[in-house]
């Protein structure tokens, strides 16, 4: 397959912002029902605050180990959001990144990364080993072949 055609890789920078977030460890048969109820929990409590996630939905993958995840799974959130239980301030990512958008099933989305790993390569870049994984419309009203993730690879400061 030549993923160049498939999927255009660019080079992104990242700010930090603040969000709510789940760290956790698990495997990838279990990321589907931990997200989905972790996101409606975070979601929950923000409601309970008065406040709206100030964006989309994201993942913050640590290492890429099927078997035993580290992931941390949240929400960008106005800066007067605070954490209770399971659920802790955090923020998002900050850096440089390898990006490129996927679109489709998320059990289908690693031709994405083969595509930006070797975009990366090809371009003289380092990954640093976390992956950020953005989520821009919502599972539960969008079929899979329509689902958008920006598919981000965070890079070693140069």
């Amino acid at each position: 397959m030549d993923f160049e055609c498939q999927f255009v890789c660019e080079l992104r920078e990242f700010a930090p912002a603040p969000a709510l977030a789940i760290h956790s460890h698990t495997t990838i048969n279990d990321i589907p029902a931990l997200f989905d109820r972790g996101y409606r929990e975070i979601a929950g409590l923000l409601t309970t605050q008065g406040l709206r996630p100030a964006g989309s939905p994201f993942a913050r993958y640590f290492n890429m180990d099927a078997d035993a995840f580290d992931v941390e799974f949240g929400f960008p959130v106005p800066a007067s959001a605070t954490g209770k239980g399971r659920v802790l301030r955090s923020q998002t990512p900050s850096g440089k990144a390898a990006s490129c958008l996927y679109i489709g099933p998320y059990e289908e989305i690693e031709p994405a990364y083969d595509a930006l790993l070797k975009w990366a390569t090809d371009n003289g870049l380092a990954v640093s080993g976390e992956v950020y994984e953005i989520y821009l419309n919502d599972p539960a009203s969008t079929p899979p072949d329509q689902l958008k993730t920006q598919v981000c690879l965070m890079l070693r400061d140069s």
